[in-house]
């Protein structure tokens, strides 16, 4: 029921989760290499295709450069960009939007708040009597995957600068299924407390969506690693805009994929 509401909204939000999912995630030094960008909570395929006008910065970085993902294009119901893979261990596929408005009647904003356990937007906005407006929000998606030629890579743990991100505090390639990860949330460089973090994973003809719960006051929180396959981490900063002449709310968007070995 919740995936069919999820959906039902996730249409009316443009297919709002956006997450890369490049074709082969362990790849030869200089091989090239087609990342998809996908857009949509049916994870792992794509609902819709990404607004390629709203797309930014979509690139590989590594402990030494980057370079831009080029060559991008809708391809069915996703985009894909053409990358090559640089002489090292590991390294990210990044890229943002560009704010985008949307406005929701208030009952289908409630909903998109609940199921997206954003409980501090709902409050504020029964306290100051605005549960019955509708939601004007501007919202951008800021989305990293993780990629080796080799083994674990330290790089991979830093952060690369983005208003928010998924850092992974070690290298899932030097994990394998049952073991842990803990991530932690960075919003505008700071420690991101109180966020809900949703896991999703996919392999052998299979998904499970994990509700991981909220990261603690340092943005951390521990993923359980439970099987080999491909991973997504999604989690939303919602806040109240001090100008609200364009929207009442703006949120940011971060998802990371990562694929885990047996």
């Amino acid at each position: 029921m919740r995936i069919l509401l999820l959906l039902s909204i996730a249409m009316e939000l443009c297919g709002h989760d956006l997450y890369l999912r490049p074709q082969r995630f362990q790849m030869k030094k200089g091989e090239a290499g087609i990342v998809e960008f996908h857009n949509g909570e049916a994870f792992p395929k794509s609902q819709v295709p990404p607004v390629l006008e709203r797309l930014r910065a979509a690139k590989v970085q590594w402990a030494t450069g980057e370079t831009a993902v080029t060559g991008i294009r809708i391809v069915g119901t996703a985009a894909h960009g053409q990358f090559r893979a640089p002489a090292s261990a590991g390294f990210l596929i990044t890229a943002h939007t560009i704010p985008n408005y949307i406005e929701l009647a208030a009952a289908k904003f409630e909903e998109y708040l609940e199921h997206e356990n954003l409980d501090s937007v709902r409050a504020w906005r029964k306290g100051n009597g605005e549960a019955g407006k509708a939601g004007r929000e501007l919202y951008s998606k800021y989305v990293k995957s993780i990629l080796h030629t080799g083994g674990a890579d330290a790089f991979v743990t830093k952060p690369t600068g983005e208003v928010i991100e998924f850092v992974p505090l070690a290298d899932p390639a030097g994990l394998k299924a049952g073991q842990r990860l803990t991530v932690q949330i960075l919003f505008r460089g700071a420690p991101a407390a109180g966020l809900h973090v949703e896991a999703s994973w996919a392999g052998e003809g299979e998904v499970k969506q994990h509700q991981l719960g909220r990261t603690d006051a340092a943005g951390k929180i521990d993923i359980p690693l439970d099987r080999a396959g491909l991973w997504k981490l999604h989690a939303i900063q919602m806040e109240r805009r001090k100008d609200t002449a364009k929207a009442d709310w703006e949120s940011f968007w971060a998802s990371l994929t990562f694929e885990v070995g047996r």
